[in-house]
């Protein structure tokens, strides 16, 4: 009988320490890093604003032959948000920053930094 229950006693202990051990593992494995480094093109004002910048974001979504996307610009402090632009997947992957940032609102940031 004594040993009947150090045996169930000991199956208890190793079930929660297995179980204990799966979830802390899986919950180290779910941490997912979405964040994903895209590296811009050289030329004016793209290449500017980026080095002049705190950090430039490009949030976008792809579709089957297009991206929709936007920019966010942080300069001292301050968040500026583009409007959704719609490209193609070709030119985004060439050129991120310009498909999702016209040029015009790109040197208005640039000029800002100075």
């Amino acid at each position: 009988m004594n040993k009947i229950k150090f045996k169930k006693y000991d199956i208890l202990k190793t079930i929660t320490l297995t179980s204990i051990l799966l979830l802390t593992s899986t919950h180290s494995l779910a941490e997912l890093n979405l964040e994903e480094k895209v590296y811009t093109q050289k030329g004016y004002p793209y290449e500017g604003l980026v080095a002049r910048s705190e950090q430039v974001t490009i949030f976008y979504t792809k579709d089957t032959n297009n991206v929709s996307c936007r920019v966010e610009v942080s300069q001292e402090g301050e968040i500026w948000r583009g409007e959704v632009r719609k490209s193609s997947i070709k030119h985004f992957t060439q050129k991120p920053l310009r498909a999702c940032l016209n040029r015009v609102d790109a040197k208005k940031l640039l000029a800002d930094t100075f």
